[in-house]
């Protein structure tokens, strides 16, 4: 214990000065640190248990430095390192020597599995343990303030507990799965240490960035990869995650280039014009990133024509050729970025390259703009947009005789001239099919006849407005019919009729005064 002790201090300060990288993030050297770890503390021997008691130690000494306690000695009160405490790389390093310390514990009960069968369950669950502790480091390792390194490792690490874990379950395929990823990503490793430059455009340039040298190690791989695929989703998702490392990368390559911005001063390099090679690397890995773009995009592209040329049962869902011109816009803009380039300002055949391949997808574009057309009956305007079809297409025919590598994987411009061609024949008979259906629609006019039907109910005619919610019965309000007016009668010989007198039987009243009034009065005239 006194020797192992001794041991500890002399490893504990190299181990712990292996936090931060060149590049500034911060870095754990972890295959190495597990090596020297392990070398030193009872693996040379395969004594396990001498391992697991060292690490626990190590653990014990790394939160009291870190003042990361978990409780006191009455209490146990557990906490999880999180991404945003991760300031020190000795965070890490507590989350790798928990899961080698379930490892160990793992392979002391391997041992004594042989005559003690049922702690093959135990081993199992510390085996689990261990690598649940793995991921946790990866998903760690995954910030920002990270260096690629690091993280590689990390995932190299996680991969070959994961391939303990199966080995021990006896599933083979899974095993060898995760074994082969940790063996291709400790390559990777290697070689991004001994990789220090890159070769471009006849221009050699340095690699000082360990994130864009695994990148770059890793790009043919990837690209194998996506070849291989035959199925489409999984296709689609492995250009997702190479345009996802292109864009890390190259985030990493800009802040680098900021760093060199503000240190460097007015040079002759600077003054004279010349693209530094930092630069150049970002154009390069620039120019992959588009070049991916370009592939994915067209992938997607043919991927439309085969569902767009099937019979579609429900035209909701289906292809439509506006989905094609999106995709064919996206790609002549990536391509108008390439031509942006710095550095390849003065390259005219890459120019005279980037010029071709636009011509090439613009002639595609316009054929299905003109598809377009063509569904809307636009007959005019889709034959002139097939006649410039025709125009890229001999363009690009007579510009690529010295081009033949860079067309390799280009679409067929032939194909798209025979399409055309039958596309045109196709079109001129649709529209003299049009044509005549114009020229004879007038000879049956539709004239709405707004009569009711009480007004005709001699003649038969099938009227769907009598079914339904306004149905013309009867004129309402009616309209006013004239009616005869009743005589009138007037007496006009009544003026002119002389009427006898009748003075003989009229009583004649005398005038009596006031006395005769009196009498009248009072009854005494009667």
């Amino acid at each position: 214990m006194a020797a192992d002790k001794q041991n500890e201090a002399k490893v504990s300060p190299t181990d712990e000065n292996k936090e931060n990288s060149p590049g500034g993030g911060l870095g754990l050297e972890i295959l190495q640190v597990i090596k020297e770890s392990q070398q030193q503390h009872g693996l040379r021997h395969g004594d396990y248990q001498r391992y697991r008691g060292y690490c626990s130690r190590r653990l014990r000494r790394l939160r009291k430095t870190l003042g990361f306690k978990m409780g006191n000695r009455h209490k146990f009160v557990g906490k999880k390192i999180t991404v945003e405490m991760i300031s020190d790389s000795r965070y890490l390093l507590i989350v790798l020597m928990e899961a080698e310390r379930a490892w160990s514990y793992a392979m002391q009960l391997k041992q004594e599995a042989n005559t003690e069968p049922r702690k093959r369950f135990h081993l199992l669950a510390r085996l689990r343990k261990a690598a649940k502790h793995s991921e946790r480091l990866e998903k760690l390792c995954e910030s920002q303030r990270v260096d690629a390194k690091t993280k590689l490792e990390a995932q190299a690490y996680t991969a070959y507990l994961t391939g303990m874990v199966e080995f021990e379950l006896q599933e083979w395929k899974r095993a060898m799965e995760a074994f082969n990823k940790c063996n291709s990503m400790t390559e990777w490793t290697k070689q991004a240490a001994t990789m220090s430059e890159v070769e471009w455009r006849g221009r050699t340039v340095p690699v000082k960035i360990d994130k864009a040298r695994i990148f770059l190690l890793g790009l043919a791989d990837n690209e194998a990869a996506i070849a291989q695929t035959a199925n489409e989703d999984t296709k689609e998702h492995l250009y997702e995650t190479l345009l996802a490392e292109c864009r890390d990368t190259i985030q990493a390559v800009r802040e680098e280039l900021k760093t060199e911005a503000k240190q460097r001063d007015r040079s002759s390099e600077a003054e004279s014009g010349k693209v530094s090679n930092m630069q150049f690397l970002h154009s390069y890995l620039t120019y992959i990133k588009l070049c991916t773009l370009v592939k994915r995009n067209e992938s997607m592209a043919h991927t439309l024509q085969a569902k767009l040329k099937e019979p579609q049962v429900d035209e909701k869902r289906g292809p439509r050729p506006q989905d094609l011109i999106r995709l064919y816009d996206i790609i002549l803009q990536s391509l108008a970025e390439l031509s942006t380039l710095q550095g390849l300002e003065d390259d005219h055949t890459f120019q005279k390259e980037v010029s071709l391949k636009t011509l090439v997808y613009k002639a595609y574009r316009c054929f299905f703009i003109a598809q377009s057309y063509v569904l809307v009956k636009k007959w005019s305007e889709a034959l002139v947009l097939y006649e410039r079809v025709l125009k890229y297409a001999k363009e690009v025919q007579s510009k690529a005789k010295g081009f033949n590598n860079s067309l390799k994987d280009l679409p067929d411009v032939q194909e798209l001239i025979a399409e055309v061609n039958a596309e045109k024949y196709s079109l001129q008979a649709a529209a003299i099919l049009d044509t005549d259906d114009v020229v004879e629609a007038p000879t049956q006019p539709q004239v709405k006849d707004i009569t009711p039907l009480c007004d005709r109910l001699d003649t038969f005619r099938l009227d769907s407005t009598l079914v339904g919610k306004q149905p013309n019965l009867v004129n309402f309000p009616p309209d006013f019919q004239p009616i005869p007016c009743k005589p009138l009668f007037f007496d006009l010989a009544l003026n002119h009729v002389a009427f006898p007198p009748l003075d003989d039987k009229v009583e004649q009243k005398g005038k009596g005064g006031l006395t005769g009034y009196f009498k009248n009065i009072f009854g005494f005239g009667s």
